[in-house]
C-alpha cells in the first residue's frame, strides 16, 4: 500500500532533519530521530529494515548520555556513538526480528 510508503519516507526524512539539529545542539531530539529511525525501519520491512533498525541505538545511546548528563564534552559524545554502534550491530547480529516485538505486543 502506498501510504505506507509515504509514512515510512517521512519518518526516515523528520528523523534525518531531527539528527541534524540535534547534533546542532538540541539534544532532545534525538529522541525523535530514534523513533524516525525505528518506525522506518519496521516499515521497510524485514530486509532493509533489518539493517536500519541497528541505527536506531546510536541516537539513543545519545539521547539518553544527554537526559542523564553524562555528555559533557566531544569525547563523551563520541564515546556514545560508538556504544550505540556496537549494541546496534550487536541486536541487529544476535537478536534479528524480535527487535519489532515491541510493537506486537499481542502475539505470542
Amino acid at each position: 500500500m502506498p501510504i505506507f510508503s509515504v509514512i515510512a519516507f517521512s519518518s526516515l526524512v523528520l528523523s534525518i532533519v531531527s539528527l541534524f539539529f540535534a547534533i546542532r545542539g538540541k539534544h532532545q531530539l534525538y529522541w525523535i530521530s530514534a523513533i524516525g529511525i525505528y518506525i522506518f525501519s519496521f516499515l521497510a520491512g524485514f530486509s532493509i529494515g533489518q539493517l536500519t533498525v541497528g541505527l536506531t541505538f546510536i541516537p539513543l545511546t545519545l539521547a539518553i548520555g544527554y537526559s542523564l548528563g553524562w555528555i559533557k564534552n566531544k569525547g563523551h559524545s563520541i564515546f556514545s556513538f560508538c556504544l550505540g554502534t556496537l549494541i546496534g550491530t550487536l541486536m541487529v547480529v544476535y537478536v534479528g526480528n524480535m527487535l519489532f516485538y515491541p510493537l506486537f505486543p499481542f502475539l505470542n
